[in-house]
């Protein structure tokens, strides 16, 4: 009886203390119930390992088509068009006949230049002669003068009229001299009235018509632009790389170009010349930089607008993860460990971070799946492209790194619980791999994970542990 009375208040006392708990819900009165309730969800994630694979780091820039050979095509005479040889689109060679003026006046000029060379010639074939009489005539008077039968003021007579026919014959023949040069100008104003084309090449533009009236101009005054002809064969993209792309920028870098009709079909090109000085519109510097179109084709003409990809640096076997799992924390949101601690201590500051807290520092991490938690790591990245980021320090391949989704990578926190993430398959469809995602190539995964090394094969750099 004593027994039973015992057993009575022990259970009373036990339902009195529970009803307590449950009444006052005193957070310290039962730390394993606090504990728990304090355990955060485990978050879905997926995660990949380290794969080698090829990275290319391009940087884009907007562009237009122009043709690298173009000739604008002026009249050097002024005259009336007697007749259009082109139109528009009409393919011409070198030295063939685009225009031609009306040639009446330069054919005069030319005859007036001819006829008055004719009568100089004539004019000092005979000045020649009689000044080689008078040279006789002077010659005999020399001796009878030694004779003792010719005076000096007959001497001084027969000199002066040497020298005035000396004097008609240089100005005769200097006048024949200018005429050269006046019909060398007439011959070139008639051969202008003639406008041929200077390249081979597409007409481009015409703006002139039969009967017009053109003058002699250059192609930077309005209106005496004739016609345009352009090769089509040779085309580059002037582009406007930003400030901050134009040091990766080199002459002979690869690039790819993207014309707005045809985006699913890039056409190649080389990295011509880049500006030695930038230009500044709306806030904005950039810097005109020429790709050469390797290949032409139908598709490409003057004045289109593309987008250039130029190829600044190239990986072709390099350890990467996507881009999206690697992000960036301070130093005083992540673990006070000796990990992080050594490891900022060897990252040199930028100029942005000297002079400030070491805790306020960003670090470049990844998260990695260890036990069901999620453990960050600071790594060391090289170059990257839309997809993919190469990575040169800091795990290594044998590592589950989390690479999404995104909304969990942007709140996730050293230790949170993490677990896989169930992904639906069809039947006809490879399953997962153990990393918990789907291999792209399911004939080239590994089976330690997607994308990871066999344990006997060099890691390189991207495999390298920090202390």
């Amino acid at each position: 009886m004593r027994r039973v009375l015992v057993i009575l208040v022990l259970l009373a006392a036990a339902v009195t203390l529970v009803g307590a708990l449950n009444l006052h819900r005193q957070p310290m009165a039962l730390g394993v119930d606090w504990r728990i309730k304090k355990r955060q969800p485990a978050k879905e994630v997926q995660v990949e390992r380290l794969r080698r694979g090829t990275i290319i780091q391009t940087v884009t820039a907007p562009g237009t088509i122009e043709l690298i050979d173009e000739a604008k095509i002026a009249s050097e005479t002024m005259g009336q068009v007697e007749s259009v040889h082109v139109e528009k689109g009409d393919e011409v060679k070198k030295g063939d006949l685009l225009v031609k003026l009306d040639d009446e006046d330069a054919k005069a000029r030319l005859e007036s230049t001819e006829a008055r060379i004719d009568r100089l010639k004539a004019a000092i074939q005979l000045a020649e002669a009689d000044l080689k009489k008078a040279m006789e005539e002077s010659a005999g008077y020399e001796n009878l003068r030694q004779l003792g039968f010719s005076s000096e003021t007959e001497m001084r007579d027969v000199a002066t009229v040497l020298e005035k026919m000396k004097a008609q014959l240089a100005m005769s023949t200097h006048e024949l001299t200018e005429s050269f040069a006046v019909r060398r100008t007439s011959q070139q104003d008639l051969e202008r009235t003639e406008i041929r084309a200077p390249i081979d090449g597409t007409v481009i533009d015409r703006d002139v018509e039969v009967g017009e009236i053109v003058i002699a101009g250059t192609t930077n005054l309005p209106g005496t632009v004739l016609m345009t002809i352009g090769d089509m064969n040779r085309m580059r993209v002037r582009a406007d790389v930003d400030e901050g792309d134009v040091a990766l920028i080199r002459a002979g870098q690869p690039a790819q170009i993207f014309l707005q009709a045809a985006q699913d079909d890039p056409v190649p090109g080389v990295v011509d010349l880049i500006a030695p000085k930038g230009k500044r519109i709306a806030e904005v510097v950039s810097f005109e930089t020429l790709i050469t179109v390797s290949r032409t084709g139908h598709s490409l003409l003057p004045e289109m607008t593309a987008t250039v990809e130029i190829e600044v640096q190239r990986a072709d076997d390099a350890w990467g993860v996507p881009v999206q799992a690697v992000v960036h924390r301070r130093l005083k949101e992540l673990p006070k460990t000796p990990l992080f601690r050594d490891w900022i201590t060897r990252q040199p500051k930028t100029p942005a971070e000297k002079g400030k807290d070491d805790l306020m520092r960003y670090v470049t991490i990844v998260f990695v799946m260890v036990d069901g938690e999620a453990r960050a790591r600071p790594v060391k990245t090289g170059i990257s492209d839309q997809e993919r980021v190469e990575i040169l320090e800091g795990i290594t391949p044998e590592d589950d790194v989390i690479i999404g989704p995104f909304r969990v990578l942007d709140e996730l926190e050293e230790g949170h619980p993490v677990k896989l993430e169930e992904v639906k398959h069809k039947a006809a469809q490879p399953g997962p791999s153990p990393g918990g995602v789907a291999q792209p190539e399911p004939a080239q995964a590994e089976p330690s994970g997607a994308g990871a090394a066999s344990s006997d094969e060099p890691s390189g750099a991207a495999a390298k542990e920090l202390p």
